[in-house]
């Protein structure tokens, strides 16, 4: 293979180095395959005999070939026309008719054209090595042995016509005789001429690199001198015993023993050998094939017994050679497979989440030890038992787990299964723990099953639920009770802690309100809204909410940039007497007062969010409150379960339209969202509504209960 491919390279360049026409140097090789081709036309012409017009050996047949292969390119019209008129000139000189000359060149030359065609179409890396690459696949010596006896068929009655044109007999031997000496020709040489241009490729290079020379040491020095020099002599002691000719077949037997002990460049030379010897010996008159009728039957059955002797040989040859190589490559795959498995082994078993691998009917192929610790713990699983580890599991509430609730169930049944927290009651430890489960199914065509990724995620929980506490403990723990105004809130956590918060302080003559949602989620995002808080309740001037958000940000300005967060905020004053409310929105954008008389007014925001850009004043704004009046407030969790664009915002006065609480508007808004257990982000509703102008009744409020807050 190596060989082959630096014959490809070497090929390369020197079409590369060809140029736009042939070069004085290629012209050169092709005079040298001239008179190469020359005198193995003129050996074959020394074996003319009889009425067959033809000469009972052509090694031209096969130098033709490798001629055309090694020279053909990229001006085949060259070596093309070079080699029929070495043909005509070999012919002329020899004794043969013009015309036989003229046609019979043109046969050989048509059938070394057709043979190398089919090569080059079937067999390309053949064609493209150039001569240098040895057959390597069975399917090259079928190739070849197509070309050549097609090409010898095709071209049978040219070559009868020449001969009759010379003057020789037309019977059924000339074209038998031409079929079996071309195409053994080229089923012989060819092979032998690539193994040896391979070879001296592969010299070369080791020459080039300075590499020792490839010295056998594989213990087959006997059976390559038993294939070399016994065998043709047994052929040699068979044959000069002039036995009958069906008793030489089981001399193949011989070609089959090195076909199975050697590589297929000693089975050519094998080969080789041995078919020289049979058509040697039977052109001299000796051996099985003597006994037949006449020269031109006996060289003829004589070729065709070397070309099954050649075709069987390396048959086996390159058959063996094809299964080693499977082989080899069967083993390199197993090697690799078995170091990426343990490779993929090693990562598994050091990864932080545990891995539980099931086939496609539930049973555990694979489970890594933080995966047999999080669900068994040190206790022994039970092999047999493809739930033994699973015994343990139940919901987040204690209450027992279906089996087929198991996550790998319900991804084996399709469904999707992403941080499904489940409690683990571990044999032999007293607290439960709190494991997540991802399961994805394995593709069918991979031979299906699940995979679960677990995480132990106790201390999250724990870490958000202390969370879930500082976010509580932000909310008003009662409803403040404020002569003619109406005020509620509505409260849904998601499933994480965020920062959403909303506030409420009376004051003498006013109320302070403030809706606050601090970017991200988690106990860090908790923390930081409850810092804020504590910032704006220590303000000495509540009423001044301009200066408080100024000063809030000044205040809050390392930890937000430290944490890279930042606050959207909306914070107002209302003074009870007149209903006038002085508000600064840092952000937020996301407050209404919806009219009496059906009026919408938006209170867009009046500055950027806190900790975006710190320095500047913050600026105030008014509006008022008339009686039947309600301004709601809400976070950015309502406008995204509403759709989460600005014209989304339409809903929200259609909503509270016809309430006549603050309660039942901030339900109405709750509403518009469906199920607000299946909400991404925290929904918090603030609203406050003026129920009668001062000095009128007041409106009393539905209850003086705690503040709502509903759980998701």
């Amino acid at each position: 293979m190596g060989a082959g491919r630096a014959a490809r390279r070497t090929g390369a360049d020197d079409r590369d180095a060809g140029g736009s026409g042939p070069g004085e140097h290629d012209l050169l090789r092709t005079l040298a395959w001239a008179l190469a081709y020359a005198a193995a036309a003129a050996l074959g012409r020394m074996t003319v005999v009889g009425d067959a017009g033809v000469s009972l050996v052509s090694p031209a047949a096969g130098v033709s070939v490798l001629w055309l292969v090694a020279r053909a390119r990229p001006w085949p019209w060259v070596d093309v026309a070079a080699l029929w008129l070495t043909s005509v000139v070999v012919l002329a000189l020899t004794g043969e008719q013009a015309a036989s000359a003229l046609l019979l060149s043109t046969a050989v030359t048509l059938q070394a054209v057709l043979c190398v065609a089919v090569l080059a179409w079937f067999a390309p890396h053949l064609w493209a090595g150039r001569g240098r690459v040895p057959l390597e696949r069975l399917s090259d010596l079928w190739w070849l042995l197509l070309g050549a006896g097609g090409a010898a068929v095709l071209t049978a009655p040219l070559a009868q016509v020449a001969v009759h044109l010379g003057g020789g007999g037309s019977t059924w031997e000339t074209p038998l005789l031409w079929f079996a000496r071309n195409t053994v020709s080229v089923v012989t040489i060819v092979p032998l001429g690539w193994t040896v241009g391979a070879w001296l490729v592969e010299r070369r290079a080791r020459a080039a690199a300075r590499e020792p020379s490839d010295r056998r040491t594989d213990g087959r020095a006997a059976d390559r001198l038993a294939a070399l020099v016994l065998a043709p002599l047994a052929y040699l002691l068979w044959f000069l015993q002039g036995t009958q000719p069906a008793v030489v077949f089981p001399l193949i037997v011989l070609t089959v023993w090195a076909a199975s002990r050697l590589p297929v460049r000693w089975v050519v030379l094998h080969t080789t050998l041995c078919g020289g010897v049979v058509v040697h010996l039977t052109l001299m008159g000796s051996g099985p094939f003597a006994h037949l009728p006449n020269p031109v039957t006996q060289i003829g059955v004589a070729q065709l017994y070397v070309g099954l002797l050649a075709v069987i040989g390396l048959a086996l040859a390159l058959a063996g050679e094809e299964r080693r190589r499977l082989v080899r490559e069967l083993s390199t795959a197993r090697d690799r497979a078995q170091e990426q498995a343990a490779l993929l082994t090693a990562v598994v078993d050091t990864m932080s989440e545990g891995v539980r691998v099931v086939d496609a009917s539930g049973r555990v192929v694979v489970r890594n030890p933080i995966a047999a610790r999080l669900l068994a713990g040190t206790s022994r699983l039970d092999p047999s038992d493809s739930t033994s580890d699973l015994l343990g599991l139940a919901r987040p509430d204690g209450s027992p787990l279906r089996e087929d609730e198991l996550p790998f169930r319900r991804a084996l049944a399709g469904q999707e299964v992403r941080d499904l927290d489940l409690l683990v009651r571990v044999p032999g430890q007293s607290e439960p723990r709190f494991v997540s489960f991802s399961a994805t199914p394995i593709p069918a065509e991979s031979g299906g099953g699940v995979v679960t990724v677990l995480r132990d995620v106790t201390l999250h929980r724990t870490e958000l639920r202390r969370a879930a506490q500082v976010q509580a403990s932000l909310l008003p723990a009662r409803r403040l009770e404020v002569p003619g105004f109406d005020l509620a809130a509505r409260f849904v956590p998601a499933g994480s802690v965020g920062g959403d918060f909303y506030d409420w302080q009376r004051l003498p003559g006013g109320l302070v309100l403030t809706m606050a949602d601090v970017m991200g989620k988690g106990p860090a995002a908790a923390i930081l809204a409850a810092t804020t808080r504590s910032v704006l309740h220590a303000h000495s001037d509540p009423q001044d909410v301009a200066g408080t958000l100024t000063a809030t940000e000044q205040a809050m300005d390392v930890d937000l940039v430290n944490t890279g967060a930042f606050v959207t905020m909306f914070h107002a004053f209302v003074d009870v007497d007149d209903g006038e409310v002085a508000y600064t929105d840092a952000g937020h954008g996301l407050s209404l007062v919806v009219r009496a008389d059906g009026g919408v007014e938006r209170l867009a925001a009046t500055g950027l969010p806190l900790g975006v850009a710190p320095g500047p004043e913050r600026v105030e704004a008014r509006t008022r409150l008339g009686p039947g009046d309600l301004l709601l407030t809400f976070s950015d969790g309502v406008l995204d379960a509403l759709g989460g664009s600005v014209a989304d915002l339409d809903q929200v006065p259609q909503a509270v339209r016809g309430t006549t609480t603050a309660d039942a508007a901030a339900e109405a808004v709750l509403a518009l969202v469906g199920d607000p257990g299946h909400a991404e982000d925290d929904l918090t509703v603030l609203a406050l509504r003026r129920t009668a102008p001062v000095g009128a009744p007041v409106v009393p409020s539905p209850s003086s209960e705690d503040v709502t807050t509903r759980s998701a």
